[in-house]
């Protein structure tokens, strides 16, 4: 087997090794128009997103909402707490206390 390292034309032929296929440049302008014109969405696709948005914005509302509530009645109930024992303990008893708290 002998390697050639120069061929000439006439041995390579003038036959194309690619194709195009039939009626490819008339079809094409057609087909990217076809592609590309605008098309009918329906408006519910286009809201969803943003119904979701709206729908997470609410459940987060309504959750700083509770966890608002559910803090500020535990302030208060504290605020209560507190109150009640002020009520309970006399002024010279407090003064007492403070007065002669042990030294650490």
């Amino acid at each position: 087997m002998k390697n050639k390292m120069n061929i000439s034309l006439d041995e390579v032929g003038t036959e194309l090794p690619f194709k195009v296929p039939e009626n490819y440049f008339e079809q094409l302008a057609l087909q990217i128009e076809t592609q590309i014109t605008p098309q009918h969405v329906a408006m519910t696709k286009l809201m969803k997103p943003w119904m979701y948005m709206a729908a997470m914005f609410v459940g987060v509302l309504i959750l700083a909402q509770v966890f608002y509530t559910v803090y500020n009645n535990n302030v208060k109930k504290s605020d209560r707490y507190e109150s009640y024992v002020l009520s309970q303990v006399d002024e010279s008893s407090l003064m007492d206390y403070y007065v002669n708290e042990p030294s650490k």
